[in-house]
């Protein structure tokens, strides 16, 4: 959301604090889901008391500019209230409200009046706003410079221009909201950064990180494996005790680490439920965050796959090597693999 001059204000936008945001002006109107609360900044949990994983954003393009230069900044606590706030009203990853205002505003640190009368934290012009401002603060007024309505305000129209609808529709929305590929790819390198660091090293319900050397567990699971999968097996055990049957050295059809004990699988309990899910969600975000203490290779689980060697890609779609399936254990539904190094 800037205006024709793109160059210039990315520069302005750090330099000399000129927002950057030109929201465009389209018909569609969006509602908000049903209310439900944040569990942790990955997951949200409905009316109806269900748990529910977002699913992850797309990977940025190689096409960027403000990123390329302005790292992420921390997201003050007031700030990514309203954003988990907003987004599970309307059923977006919060990261991807964090991404824009990172872009946008530092997150309400720079919301002067652009040049081309864009405001607030989020950065509308009026026009836009007059069609999709939220009172987001619920005080019977929805104004363009208050940052609860400007945020809630931003998850309406990401969702009115498609941000539900997978990435083509995630992408879609980031090019409505500002006409720039580099802008779209900024906002998604900032929302993977809030996204990788923040859901899987500061979730609130994650256990603590792993003790060394954590303890043996007395599984059949432990034979054979090489020292770093043995000691992932024994640190997840010791993290998730619920975790009752693994998997360790064992033959497969495809090239895996299994076989020459590189690789564990944790199997999920009540693994087709969304509490099953959103636990085995936990498991994975848990040694994505710990992936340099337990020399991670790569995690799989839910038809996603992180590699520790690619972390800047984020949780990417995951396809078995004999291509798309049905079969759960295939497509890691019911259990969460491990590879390591070495």
């Amino acid at each position: 959301m800037r205006p024709a001059a793109w160059l210039l204000a990315s520069v302005l936008f750090f330099l000399l604090g000129v927002p950057l945001g030109t929201a465009l002006l389209v018909a569609t109107i969006a509602t908000p889901a049903s209310a439900s609360v944040p569990v942790g900044p990955c997951t949200i949990v409905g009316a109806d008391g269900t748990l529910d994983v977002l699913e992850p954003l797309p990977a940025p393009g190689t096409e960027r500019r403000a990123s390329l230069t302005n790292p992420p900044t921390d997201i003050p606590a007031e700030v990514l209230a309203l954003y988990q706030e907003a987004a599970t009203a309307y059923r977006l990853p919060w990261p991807l409200l964090a991404g824009v205002g990172m872009a946008e505003t530092n997150h309400g640190h720079l919301t002067g009046t652009s040049s081309a009368g864009a405001q607030g934290l989020m950065q509308f012009l009026p026009a836009t706003f007059a069609t999709y401002g939220v009172d987001g603060n619920r005080d019977g007024n929805a104004i363009i410079t208050e940052d609860a309505d400007s945020i809630h305000s931003a998850a309406h129209y990401l969702t009115a221009m498609g941000a539900t609808d997978g990435d083509d529709g995630v992408r879609a929305a980031l090019l409505a909201y500002n006409r720039a590929t580099w802008y779209v790819n900024d906002v998604l390198t900032y929302a993977q950064h809030y996204a990788t660091q923040v859901c899987a090293a500061e979730e609130s319900d994650l256990p603590n990180g792993p003790d060394s050397p954590c303890p043996p567990i007395g599984s059949t699971a432990e034979r054979g494996l090489q020292p770093a999968a043995l000691r992932g097996l024994r640190c997840v055990k010791a993290a998730f005790p619920w975790i009752q049957s693994m998997g360790g050295v064992g033959s497969r059809p495809n090239i895996s680490d299994h076989p020459a004990g590189r690789a564990v699988d944790f199997m999920i309990p009540a693994w087709n439920t969304p509490e099953g899910r959103a636990h085995g969600w936990q498991v994975a975000h848990w040694l994505q965050a710990h992936a340099g203490e337990l020399n991670v290779k790569y995690v799989i689980y839910d038809d996603h796959v992180w590699r520790a060697y690619r972390s800047s890609q984020g949780w990417t779609p995951y396809t078995h090597p004999n291509g798309p399936t049905s079969n759960p254990t295939l497509r890691h539904l019911d259990h969460v693999h491990l590879s390591v190094n070495g």
